[in-house]
């Protein structure tokens, strides 16, 4: 009898097996195409029989998952890439397309400049006046539309953020509460499948590193960071540094986490708005040389009705905020001093107080350090004004174009405004009070291409600023030799000079203003005698020279810190479309890097229908043995009972 009872257990227990078995797979085949489910498999191990004893069956069925830890983080790794570069070509073409279209500042500033030049042909014509005040509008307008435009990326950016952050502490938390249900149902196949569809789903917000422990739980880390353990989670929150760029925080002391441009939509979405703010600020910039450069070009003209020229375009003064750890009393403004020296990036820069060494100053965009030096204290094109005292660690924030690319406005008012005029015209001959001009030269004097300049040219007549604007007459007193004075006082002599081999030169200071410290400079040769005369006289409606020079800055040379204004521009819009094209270059390659990384993965952890069907089969034919064999036995066992 015992020997039919082992039979009867042993294929019990294989009876049991197979059930378990076929159990597994219709689980793995209604869950095959479930997000993060891994194929279980059923471990059957023969039990061990007492010496000398038939076989005693099998083991209970252990059910395991088919995982691989180096898969999976394979796997998550590259849902951080493609998560990172997703998000970055989106943003950072939205930022490149910002100069484009209504936003195209190249386009409008190109246009501007040639209306000038065409105007500098025609300088009595009213209507190109108005053309160029127009086109002076039109400018502004793109200005503030590429500017608007990026803003609305960044705004979206930031929105985004919030949102990512609160989807990422849900998974934290879920992550939590999954090692905590695994310290009551250690490695349990389901909780497991959960905790990893989580950890998969947290990869895409950021890298994740983890530490497995016994029970199935896990401590989840990010670039040293831990997020979750056993004690419960650090929850994530968006903050702020003392330069006011978004940061991320992690758990109640603030822990700053250090998130790269490739970590995750969260890292990405931290440099998009980075890379919005610095478009923003190189815009700024290029808004306030711009505006620099024409309004010290039309302060060097005349207007038709013989002032001197005014702004034509405004934007705001450079601003200088303390740190709110500051314990001295130093009082920091600043202005526009080269505009030329101004970095193309716009800063802002960290300036900082070293009672040893003295002032310094750091470039927040990319990290150059500058030397702060001269009277008044100056660097980066960026002159200083300073009062009361500094101390040691004292430091501000200087940004030379806060806001410029959305406050940019046109400060001329009619087509008059526009300064077309040079500041003299030369004529030979002595100017009369009728505006006539008798002309007795018995020589020759012949003017060559006037220009501006920072300093007289060598051997220079040079005529103080505080005569600027009143009708001058050069008068010769030998073939070589001549004096200025004022038309009003011929007798006073104002300035001297000669004229060599190779000519001669005539410079006329500027007064106060935007053209301060410059110097109109009028070119002399030929072959004068004495007594001959030239007169200057301020320019009029017919005088288009200075016009010529501001249609001239477009592409003069040493306009900007990357040689012209129109190189300057050029390469703000090619270095953000090629930084567009980076990202969306990326996003495909990481993208196919996540297809391959799934495949990997599927092929240990996926449901093989087709495999699955196989064992299927073989577990209802083992089923079906050992349901015979139970029947067999217990045929035999009645055989047994109706013979005694």
């Amino acid at each position: 009898m015992s020997g039919l009872t082992n039979a009867v257990n042993a294929a019990l227990s294989g009876l049991q097996l197979f059930e378990a078995g076929i159990s597994t797979v219709s689980n793995n085949l209604a869950n095959a195409n479930a997000a993060g489910y891994t194929v279980e498999n059923v471990n059957a191990q023969t039990a061990q029989a007492a010496a000398g004893q038939p076989g005693a069956g099998v083991l209970p069925a252990q059910i395991t998952r088919a995982a691989s830890g180096f898969a999976a983080s394979q796997l998550r790794t590259a849902n951080s890439a493609s998560a990172a570069a997703s998000a970055q070509s989106t943003a950072l073409t939205g930022i490149s397309n910002a100069l484009t279209n209504n936003g195209n500042v190249q386009t409008a500033i190109n246009q501007f400049f040639s209306d000038i030049g065409s105007l500098a042909a025609s300088p009595s014509s009213s209507a190109l006046r108005q053309t160029v005040l127009s086109d002076a509008g039109n400018v502004v307008g793109t200005f503030q539309t590429a500017a608007t435009s990026i803003a609305s990326v960044v705004s979206g950016q930031q929105t985004g953020l919030s949102s990512n952050v609160t989807a990422a502490n849900q998974i934290l938390q879920q992550l939590s509460t999954l090692n905590k249900s695994l310290q009551t149902a250690p490695n349990s196949p389901s909780l497991l499948d959960q905790r990893d569809s989580a950890l998969n789903a947290l990869s895409h917000y950021l890298p994740v590193n983890i530490i497995p422990q016994s029970d199935g739980g896990v401590v989840v880390a990010t670039g040293g960071t831990v997020l979750v353990d056993q004690s419960g989670v650090q929850a994530l929150a968006v903050a702020e540094n003392a330069n006011g760029q978004t940061t991320l925080t992690a758990g109640n002391n603030q822990m700053k986490l250090t998130l790269g441009e490739s970590d995750g939509s969260l890292g990405a979405t931290l440099a998009n708005i980075a890379a919005g703010g610095q478009a923003t600020q190189s815009l700024s910039a290029l808004a306030a040389v711009f505006s620099a450069q024409v309004n010290t070009a039309q302060a060097q003209g005349l207007t038709p009705t013989g002032t001197s020229g005014t702004p034509i375009f405004s934007v705001p003064a450079p601003s200088v905020a303390p740190s709110g750890g500051n314990s001295g009393s130093a009082v920091i403004t600043a202005s526009l001093s080269n505009e030329a020296a101004l970095p193309a990036n716009g800063g802002p820069f960290t300036l900082t107080y070293n009672s040893t060494s003295g002032w310094s100053a750091v470039d927040q965009a990319n990290g150059q350090s500058y030397i702060v030096s001269g009277t008044p204290p100056a660097f980066a094109g960026l002159a200083l004004s300073i009062s009361g005292t500094a101390n040691n660690g004292d430091s501000f924030t200087v940004n030379p174009a806060p806001g410029a690319a959305n406050a940019i406005a046109v400060a001329a008012t009619t087509p008059n405004d526009i300064a077309a005029a040079d500041p003299y015209v030369a004529t030979n001959g002595t100017l009369q009070t009728d505006g006539s001009v008798i002309n007795k030269n018995a020589g020759t004097i012949n003017v060559g291409t006037d220009s501006v300049t920072s300093s007289p040219a060598s051997g220079s007549a040079v005529v103080p600023a505080s005569y600027y604007g009143q009708n001058l007459l050069l008068t010769f007193t030998s073939a070589s030799a001549y004096n200025v004075s004022t038309l009003a006082s011929p007798g006073t002599i104002i300035a001297s000079g000669t004229l060599g081999s190779n000519g001669g030169n005539v410079a006329v200071a500027y007064p106060s203003g935007l053209a301060s410290g410059q110097y109109w400079n009028l070119p002399l040769t030929g072959a004068p005698v004495a007594g001959d005369t030239l007169s200057l006289s301020p320019g009029g409606s017919a005088s288009g020279s200075n016009a010529q020079r501001l249609a001239n800055l477009w592409t003069a040379t040493g306009t900007t810190s990357s040689g012209t204004l129109e190189q300057s521009f050029v390469g703000l819009s090619t270095d953000l479309g090629a930084n567009a094209a980076a990202a969306q270059a990326l996003a495909t390659s990481t993208g196919s890097q996540v297809t391959t990384a799934t495949s990997n993965l599927a092929t240990i952890a996926g449901v093989n229908s087709d495999q699955q069907a196989v064992l299927m089969t073989n577990y209802e034919q083992a089923y079906q043995a050992a349901a015979k064999a139970i029947s067999a036995a217990n045929t035999m066992f009645d055989s047994l009972l109706n013979a005694i």
